[in-house]
């Protein structure tokens, strides 16, 4: 887990030809928006393992009844309060990966809103919540400071 982190401050090497001996690596500096838009879709799957299902429809549920401050760690698995705070560290120090997030988030929450003006009742929003992107979000979003 720990190496995905570390990989979303560095270009993803995985689909590249090896690049010759003497050629520098990209800094963080360097990355375009998209690599590091990649880098967090690559952590999505491990992000999604890390968060308690039940605990998330429950939070969730306590979230958009109105209750506020009840996403605590207790949603993380082990290894996903780790991944959470490297998250949190990654999005307070590095200015590409918070943008990443940050429209990520973006996405998603307008993604929410489409949904919820046809979803009487809170069916859709649900399902997409706790599916493996909904958690990818639920991450991020605490992480970030976006869920209160």
């Amino acid at each position: 887990m720990r190496d995905l982190l570390t990989g979303a401050s560095r270009e993803e090497e995985v689909a590249r030809p090896a690049a010759p001996a003497e050629a520098p690596r990209a800094t963080p500096a360097q990355r375009s928006p998209l690599h590091v838009m990649e880098s967090l879709n690559s952590l999505s799957v491990d992000i999604a393992r890390a968060i308690d299902h039940d605990a998330s429809i429950e939070l969730w549920n306590r979230y958009r009844r109105g209750e506020r401050d009840v996403f605590t760690r207790r949603l993380y698995t082990l290894k996903g309060q780790q991944t959470f705070d490297e998250i949190r560290r990654k999005y307070q120090a590095e200015a590409e990966f918070r943008a990443a997030v940050d429209r990520y988030c973006d996405d998603f929450e307008k993604l929410l809103k489409d949904v919820s003006r046809n979803d009487r009742d809170n069916i859709m929003a649900q399902t997409y919540l706790t599916s493996d992107t909904g958690k990818v979000y639920t991450m991020l979003a605490h992480a970030s400071g976006r869920l209160h």
